[in-house]
């Protein structure tokens, strides 16, 4: 058996932790404009480089290219998993952090252990595409560049949009073969009790992908859409 943070509570994480103060801990920032600078921590370097946005809650090196959000920081800079990130970042901000035991769909153990990643690689990619390539992700895209988020940093991110449909993952899933039942385990789609049938867990978000230490996609983050605006 392996253990699993619901999905919400690492929303709920990413909405109050503030970057800013989690990397101030191990760098001494300087505000310049609206982002602040820093020596990298990730490389040696005499000019700071370094540079971590408030407003975007994303952090970006210049120098090595090092870049992500406050988990991807907290895992690299402590070497840990996407697990004990998670559990310093909700102690930070007070949240109890409810475990959900079962077949992890990340355990080295499990035998889907590689479809699992390439699940979440894949839909990470479709999600990417139909931000930036169809009309459906016109107006999230749209939303993300007013607040000041570039192509660059849409496509290093790799920011996309969860269309508002019922069963546009899932069907993407499904025909690439995965099974559906081990998706619902995996949180990509949910389990309709009354009928068995599935459907998708995000629609019409904005939709971060979070990374494991090394770069995998293992979770996603959804910023609901309504009308052109984001419930922040």
């Amino acid at each position: 058996m392996g253990n699993r943070i619901p999905e919400e509570t690492i929303e709920e994480i990413r909405n109050k932790v503030d970057i800013v103060d989690v990397i101030s801990e191990y760098i001494q920032l300087k505000k310049q404009g609206r982002n602040y600078f820093g020596l990298c921590p990730f490389h040696g370097e005499k000019t700071p480089s370094f540079s971590v946005s408030a407003d975007k809650q994303i952090y970006h090196c210049f120098g090595c290219g090092a870049g992500g959000n406050v988990f991807s920081f907290l895992m690299n800079i402590e070497n840990c998993s996407f697990m004990e990130a998670a559990a310093t970042l909700a102690e930070k901000v007070h949240i109890n952090l409810p475990i959900q035991n079962e077949v992890s769909p990340f355990s080295e153990k499990s035998p889907d252990y590689a479809e699992m990643f390439r699940a979440h690689d894949l839909l990470q990619k479709f999600y990417h595409h139909l931000l930036v390539n169809t009309k459906e992700g016109t107006v999230a895209t749209k939303y993300l560049q007013q607040r000041g988020f570039t192509e660059e940093v849409i496509n290093r991110f790799k920011i996309g949009y969860a269309p508002n449909t019922w069963d546009a993952a899932s069907r993407f899933l499904e025909k690439r073969g995965f099974n559906l039942h081990e998706m619902a385990k995996a949180g990509l789609i949910v389990r309709k009790d009354s009928d068995g049938t599935y459907f998708d867990r995000f629609r019409d978000r904005i939709m971060f992908p979070i990374w494991d230490n090394q770069g995998r996609t293992i979770a996603f983050g959804g910023r609901i859409l309504y009308e052109g605006e984001l419930n922040i």
